[in-house]
């Protein structure tokens, strides 16, 4: 079967459909095909292009913003445009030199940068309230961002009323304030998440003695500890597969929702395949996440185990992306339901041959 590339999104899907499931784009490359898409205005305007994939710029927005901010002095004082610009575009090199910087420092996994690009008002809420996973791509509300806005709010109304009809005193005012409180949370939230990883690497460290000029190293087996990256290429697999599986799982639903509208017996039926999938998904999940997490050490039995039960997600995964691009065709070119039909029972076939495992 044919695969192709959403260019808008870097979802993989089948050749012959005519749009993303997922973000129903129309724009694809082939899987070999490592050209750059085209990029939209706001995407040239706001966005930056890494490892495959439009991420929003941070140095971009915060040049933007500053540029809007003291634009606003030209109600006050005409001719200040020119000068918006230049600090504007003084900001925007030194986010980018900063980002330069800590590039290779701060490394990111690719489903990190998958999971951007989600339309210009999502990215900013994500921007300005959450904070991403590195390694998973995950997002999750940021205290430190969102009292910060607070402040931010607070501050800005109490310049705004000092100086009514001031634009800038509303903006200034508000990051007089809110700076130092996102610096102390920043810093804390750093501290705090980066303690733990630190001394679980101190304790991974092997012993070491020298004698007669040789280094002997003597593993701590008795802690599994010693062993806390040794399983860190199973550990991304399951993260990328469960994100991806997840995805699939609510397209699938909304698709059998919108093709068989419940409460059609259809409908139960496929829903029932639906959770099947996820239960049998998550009960691998969690066998692979417990070896990992409890084994003392790697071995060649260890792995066996760990690969026979990612396969099984592979499968699932696969499983769940034929169903969606089936729903998608029959959904759009009003089929009969004998080919989704197909897919639901190659995958309770699936389901019922990895059951017992």
């Amino acid at each position: 079967m044919s695969e192709k590339i959403c260019t808008n999104c870097g979802n993989k899907v089948d050749g012959n459909v005519n749009f993303c499931p997922k973000c129903k784009s129309q724009s694809f490359r082939n899987v070999n095909e490592l050209a750059k898409p085209k990029a939209t205005f706001v995407q040239n305007l706001l966005y930056k292009y890494q490892n495959n994939y439009y991420v929003l710029s941070k140095a971009k927005v915060g040049a933007l913003i500053t540029f809007i901010v003291f634009g606003t002095l030209a109600f006050q004082t005409p001719g200040t445009i020119l000068i918006s610009l230049i600090i504007a575009f003084l900001v925007y090199v030194m986010g980018y030199a900063l980002r330069r910087a800590l590039m290779d420092k701060n490394s990111r996994s690719q489903i990190y940068f998958k999971n951007n690009n989600l339309g210009l008002i999502q990215d900013l809420i994500h921007l300005f309230g959450y904070w991403q996973d590195r390694e998973n791509g995950e997002y999750k509300i940021s205290k430190t961002k969102l009292v910060s806005l607070i402040i931010f709010f607070i501050f800005a109304g109490v310049g705004i009323a000092q100086v009514p009809g001031n634009p800038f005193a509303f903006f200034v005012s508000g990051f007089f304030f809110s700076a130092p409180a996102f610096a102390v949370g920043y810093a804390i939230h750093r501290f705090l998440t980066s303690r733990p990883v630190k001394k679980v690497a101190k304790k991974a460290e092997p012993l070491i003695e020298k004698t007669t000029g040789i280094k002997v190293e003597k593993p701590k087996t008795s802690s599994n500890t010693y062993n806390v990256h040794e399983f860190d290429k199973y550990r991304k697999k399951l993260s990328e597969l469960s994100i991806m599986y997840e995805i699939k799982e609510k397209n699938a639903r909304s698709l059998i929702e919108k093709r068989f509208t419940p409460p059609q017996l259809t409908y139960d039926r496929f829903i029932a395949s639906v959770d099947n999938s996820t239960k049998m998904f998550n009960m691998h999940s969690d066998a692979v996440s417990n070896i990992i997490e409890l084994a003392s050490q790697d071995s060649a039995k260890i792995d066996h185990e760990i690969n026979n039960r990612l396969d099984i997600l592979e499968s699932l995964v696969k499983k769940m992306d034929e169903l969606v691009n089936e729903l998608v065709l029959s959904l759009n070119e009003n089929e009969e339901e004998d080919n989704v039909s197909n897919v639901f029972e190659d995958m309770d076939s699936l389901i019922d041959s990895v059951k017992n495992y």
